[in-house]
């Protein structure tokens, strides 16, 4: 096999085990700078067994990956702990998105808002909903 085939594949086989581990795996902020691993542990570990913490440094704060070994161990903590304050810090959970995913998503809804911007330059701003929600419609109509 190439190397560049080599590359290509082993790429597409860490997409894969990312998108198995995404449901498990949640990206948490906002919690205090003067938490470790162990820390997020102790907090996130009620709540079922822990594979992976990876906890990263950031310029603007602290953020984390808590990888669950099951999904539903990562949903019930998102739940109870998205939102809840831990020394005047209110964290902040997500599941975790690949980060290809997440470029194409942007890039699909820039695309999107593009063009509705060119649609309503096109029509002059006129929209289908713009005359079905006139207040006066039904009079319009008789």
């Amino acid at each position: 096999m190439k190397k560049q085939d080599r590359e290509i594949e082993k790429k597409k086989e860490t997409l894969r085990y990312k998108t198995s581990k995404k449901r498990c795996n949640l990206y948490v902020k906002n919690f205090p700078l003067s938490w470790d691993k162990e820390k997020l542990e102790s907090v996130f570990s009620q709540f079922g067994a822990i594979e992976n913490i990876k906890l990263e440094k950031g310029k603007n704060g602290n953020y984390a990956f808590v990888c669950y070994k099951q999904p539903d161990s990562a949903a019930v903590a998102k739940a109870n702990l998205n939102n809840a304050t831990f020394e005047g810090k209110t964290l902040i959970i997500n599941h975790y998105e690949i980060k290809e995913q997440r470029k194409i998503q942007i890039e699909d809804a820039i695309d999107k808002a593009d063009f509705e911007k060119y649609q309503a330059q096109k029509t002059g701003a006129f929209h289908l909903n713009d005359l079905t929600s006139h207040p006066h419609m039904t009079q319009i109509l008789q």
